[in-house]
This record gives C-alpha cells, structure tokens and sequence, in this order.
C-alpha cells in the first residue's frame, strides 16, 4: 500500500507537469486566434498551423477544456477569457439558422461545411452543451445556459431523428452507441453545472441503453445493434467495436454511480471494465487497439493496426476510477501499463504534446498535433482527471 501511495503522488506530480508546463501553453501559444476569434487546431508537431479552417468539435471542445482548467484547482483568468472568446466568436458565426451548428467555417468565420461522412456532425451541439455548461459553472451568467439547454435539446432531437432515417431496401438501420455514451457524459455534467435535477430520467435512460450495446456472447460493447436491439454479425459495420469508447463511457459511468449513489450498476460496471481492458489491450506489443471486429475478422481500410492517442487516455481514466471505486489491483495494473505504452510511445520528447497514433507495434504513424478530430480535449482530460484521482489516493 505504501508503495502505491507513493505512486499515486509521483504520478499526480507528473501529469500535472505535463498538462500546465506542455500541453496547455502549446495550445495557448499556437490555437487561440487572436485576429478573428475562435481556435486554430491543425497543428504541425512543432505548431506551425497547416489548415485554418475551424472544425466544430474541436473548437466547443477547447472552450470547454479551458472552462474546465478555470473550475479546477489550476484557476487562471486568462483560461476563462479564451472560453468566453471561443463562445462569442462560435455563436456569432458558427450557428445555423436553426440554432445548430455549421461543421466546419474558415478562418474568419464563414460556413465551409453542414455535414461529414457517417453523420459524425450530430455532435457538434453535444460538445457546444457542456462547453456552455461548464462556463455557466464559471460565471453564473444565464446566456451560457440558455445556450447549454438549447444544444442539448437539438443534440437529443437529432438522436431520435437519425433512428428514424430511411435506408436503402437492402441497407440495416442501426442504433449508435456513441449517442448513448455521449448523452450521458452531457447530461452528467449539465445536471452538475446547472445544479438541476430536471435531467434524472434521462440519464436513467441513457445509462441503461450504455449497456444494450454490450453483446452478452462476448462481454463487449458493440458500436451498433439494429433498431431492434439485436446484434448484427454480418458485417464490418455490425461487427466493429472500439474498446476506447467503451473505456470511456464506463467512467462516464462510474462518475454517474458516484454521483447518483446508484451502486446497483457498480458490479456490472466493473466487469464490463475489466472485460473491455483484457479485449483491448495488446498483449504482445502493448497499448489500447482502437478497433477491432468482435468475430476476430479483418476491418475495412486497416482500421486494427492503429493505436491513436485517446483510446490510450480514457483507458487510463477507466482503470484508474474502477481501482478507486473497487480497490481490485488488476486496474491498477492496467494503469500502469497503458500510463507505461502511452507516454513511452504517444509522447513527443523534443515538442510539447503528444502525437496522435501510431502502427500497431509501436511506430511513428503521423507526426501531427492537432487536426479537425485531434485538439484540446482527450489528452489534457486525462492528464487532470487521474491527476485527481491519485491525489485522492495517495
């Protein structure tokens, strides 16, 4: 015990060495935009800017993680002004006239683009909701909430509205379960922001369909079951799963247990866990694979021999919550491993942040920073959330 203590404090110290003196004052230094507003993502590995063009996800994601790092124990004013500029600059250009939001504007402002491939847009509001939540946390002001509540409610309709698509006579209309997870983390942190209870029902729900998505012939959660809730195990797309989504959506769970003192949902939590890190974890060359085919048969475009970046960080958070919360050491273990692979191989020791993936045995794959999927968000999350957890434990 006294062994992990002292692991627990010389982590902590680590990660938040790693977050304020690396990765904040990288993105502080080379995202924010200073002339027209809003956050420059794609980002070469030393920061030089190689796309301005805004991608939505990544800006309502780095207003949030800044609102966040200002409700934290790392308080700084200037971190509250980079959010708050964020808003302006994202709800003066970036809204549609039906109060959602464009996918893409270029560096001014103007739209580029509606949608993306696979309806990934659907999130843009999702993101803008706890970005809106975590500043009215910051500041009281009703704007930000006026704002978090109409992003969730139009999230929330698109939901509905995407099960309800017409497809094609030969086609399988699904249910995501990325909409699930996400819906839960959302409702979590706007129930705690705005100190409200009105969302009970629906985190209620959203935590049950969590776990429709698990195929109890496996233990695993899918990434899609058909409308009915059955699996489909006749295709990639029926077949895929992402063990770092599953990782992250069951601390989202841990931390609605926690809050909620609905511990029923404990056990079940925790073996999907632990199912989910034995799956996922490479046992020959280490780290989370970020996608694999629950019948073991080959996924469209390679898609197996990656290892990206954030699957590695919410696995982390996922093992490190289920040891506080079980004391079993396998989690613990686990952590050890993935903080081990992570920061041997993610890690950038000669540029501040991290690189975003790498082959399956380890190798360089991009050399990149930032992009329209990678910004401010999976890396430094991890880093403060288990930076809290180990301080609470050690």
């Amino acid at each position: 015990m006294e062994g992990n203590m002292s692991f627990f404090k010389e982590t902590a110290e680590r990660y938040e060495s790693e977050l304020l003196n690396s990765i904040i004052p990288f993105w502080e230094q080379h995202s924010i935009d200073s002339e027209y507003g809003g956050f420059l993502t794609c980002l070469e590995r030393d920061g030089t800017v190689y796309d301005t063009n805004k991608y939505m996800w990544m800006q309502w994601r780095e207003v949030y993680l800044f609102a966040v790092l200002y409700n934290s124990a790392f308080s700084q004013k200037r971190y509250l002004e980079y959010a708050d500029n964020g808003f302006d600059f994202l709800t003066r250009s970036g809204k549609k006239p039906d109060g959602s939001y464009y996918f893409s504007l270029n560096q001014a402002g103007s739209p580029v683009s509606t949608e993306i491939p696979d309806g990934a847009e659907i999130f843009s509001e999702s993101f803008a909701a706890i970005a809106c939540a975590e500043l009215y946390r910051a500041t009281g002001k009703t704007c930000y909430r006026d704002e978090a509540l109409q992003c969730w409610k139009i999230y929330w309709n698109n939901v509905g509205k995407s099960e309800q698509n017409p497809v094609l006579p030969g086609g399988t209309p699904y249910k995501r379960f990325g909409h699930y997870m996400i819906a839960l983390n959302v409702l979590q942190i706007m129930k705690t922001a705005l100190q409200t209870d009105e969302f009970n029902k629906e985190l209620e729900f959203t935590a049950r369909m969590v776990f429709e998505f698990c195929n109890p012939e496996f233990g695993i959660i899918q990434e899609r079951t058909k409308a009915d809730g059955s699996f489909d195990l006749n295709s990639p797309e029926g077949r895929l799963a992402n063990p770092g989504h599953a990782l992250e959506s069951m601390w989202f769970m841990m931390e609605y247990i926690r809050s909620s003192g609905k511990k029923i949902l404990l056990d079940r939590t925790l073996k999907l866990t632990v199912n989910t890190l034995r799956y996922g974890w490479d046992k020959e060359q280490g780290g989370i694979i970020s996608f694999r085919d629950v019948l073991g048969k080959p996924l469209p475009e390679d898609r197996q021999m990656q290892k990206t970046w954030w699957p590695q960080n919410e696995a982390a958070i996922a093992a490190l919550s289920a040891y506080e919360m079980s004391e079993n050491e396998e989690f613990l273990e686990f952590f050890r491993k993935i903080d081990a692979f992570a920061w041997k191989y993610l890690r950038d020791t000669e540029y501040p942040e991290w690189f975003s993936c790498v082959a399956i045995d380890g190798k360089r794959v991009h050399t990149y920073k930032g992009s329209r999927w990678k910004g401010l968000f999976h890396l430094p999350r991890y880093l403060l959330k288990c930076a809290e957890i180990c301080r609470r434990l050690e």
